[in-house]
């Protein structure tokens, strides 16, 4: 995992699209505020993505969602001139959004990617309110925000512990326990610190398990901070969030980490394992097990892959990251066959999931029809399940993308997006980085 944004200075917000559109020139001004104030817009003579084909056809937005038949009136209309519409993309994994001044340094980044939604996985009670406010106040990206539980000695303490560091401070690791992330070492801890947990308001629980089949390593002082849960704390702790109606995912390091998971009932696995092979650790302590990978298919266990994460650890390492990939391609054949349904996500703070998208085109195990459909469709419902998105059918929301090519064809097409719709309104172009 990249390392974790610190509490910073409060959010102020920028410029709203009014002052956009005077900026953008008068014609800008009146196509995009006349689409923008209209409440039925047809959408014309455009291609539709519906997760296999693009069929061609023309969409109504009508009070925010789209319809597929004529309605009595149309306020407005913009012709599409053929080109490919999808769904806007989702973000998985990610942390570039986890406090209020990240929200305001890269919202215009996933605006321009096209990622209106996705969460951020280790969030705290402040840092997560500070975004809430923020983004009322915005309306536009949709977020799904967490809390982290860990052990004492777990991540995310020792990058925490570095950044105070860093920062001049000499505080100890109990400034951070029970701020940065709940800290948990019995069962006991687990009702006694619920109260804690459900001060986030987290919409899912993201528990850290690390080479949990490795109990030598809470004896090594080179990974204090960087250890995860008791592996045995996992089930109970799973069953009292979804008590509660949360769902649980789980950072998985190592094989063995991946099957505790799936067997205690976590509902997310945020990190396919063979990111990186740890000192001391082989291979073959990241190849998922055949009766693992059964068993997360049986319970529809969704896997955020973070593979791209490897080329980021490797760094200029290039027979490091050859390694790690052998490992990530046969795990990723191997969920693909098995059925496992899979998410898009980059845990890469200067980016989003186009990188992950990126990098798994790159493996050739997917077709296209399958990746696109992971980025604009499966990963949009994983994170909201009960709403009418990552779709384009009659009653969806009516947020979509419009590219220049065919992203079947050109992959990189998803990179090119001409226009950005949200709740049947067009955005003003994101400011450029």
């Amino acid at each position: 995992m990249e390392r974790l944004p610190p509490p910073v200075a409060p959010f102020r917000r920028p410029p709203g699209p009014p002052a956009r559109c005077v900026a953008a020139g008068l014609l800008l001004l009146l196509g995009f505020c006349q689409v923008a104030a209209a409440r039925t817009v047809a959408y014309a003579n455009g291609r539709w993505f519906d997760g296999e084909r693009f069929t061609t056809g023309t969409r109504y937005a009508v009070d925010g969602r789209l319809v597929a038949a004529p309605p009595a009136s149309v306020d407005a209309r913009v012709d599409l001139a053929q080109r490919w519409v999808v769904p806007p993309f989702a973000e998985a994994h990610n942390h570039n959004l986890q406090n209020a001044a990240n929200l305001g340094r890269f919202r215009d980044l996933y605006l321009r990617e096209g990622v209106f939604y996705a969460a951020m996985l280790c969030g705290n009670e402040a840092d997560n309110k500070s975004v809430r406010d923020a983004l009322r106040a915005r309306g536009d990206l949709r977020l799904v925000q967490t809390v982290c539980v860990s052990s004492p000695d777990g991540h995310p303490l020792g990058m925490v512990m570095a950044d105070l560091r860093r920062s001049g401070s000499d505080a100890g690791p109990e400034t951070v326990r029970d701020r940065f992330y709940v800290s948990l070492e019995t069962r006991e801890d687990i009702d006694a610190k619920w109260p804690l947990i459900r001060a986030a308001r987290p919409d899912w629980i993201k528990a850290i398990l690390v080479h949990s089949e490795d109990p030598a390593r809470r004896a090594d002082p080179k990974t204090f901070g960087y250890n995860g849960l008791a592996p045995e704390l996992l089930a109970p702790l799973v069953a009292r969030a979804h008590a509660d109606g949360l769902r649980v995912a789980v950072h998985t390091d190592s094989a063995a980490d991946f099957e505790t998971a799936v067997r205690a009932g976590a509902d997310i696995i945020a990190h396919l394992p063979g990111y990186a092979i740890r000192p001391g650790k082989q291979a073959g302590d990241y190849r998922l097990g055949d009766a693992a990978l059964a068993e997360a298919a049986r319970r529809g266990t969704v896997v955020i892959a973070t593979a791209s994460i490897a080329a980021f650890i490797a760094g200029k390492d290039a027979d490091a990251l050859r390694k790690i990939q052998v490992v990530q391609k046969d795990n990723l054949r191997r969920l693909r066959a098995a059925g496992v349904p899979i998410a898009m996500g980059s845990d890469r703070f200067t980016g989003t999931s186009l990188a992950e998208y990126d990098y798994l085109a790159g493996f050739g195990l997917f077709t296209p029809a399958e990746l696109l459909r992971m980025l604009s469709m499966d990963t949009p419902k994983l994170l909201f399940p009960n709403e009418r998105i990552g779709c384009l059918e009659d009653g969806c929301r009516a947020d979509f993308l419009v590219l220049d090519a065919d992203p079947l064809v050109d992959g990189q097409a998803v990179h090119r997006i001409v226009r950005r719709v949200m709740g049947g309104a067009e955005l003003p172009p994101p400011a450029s980085p």
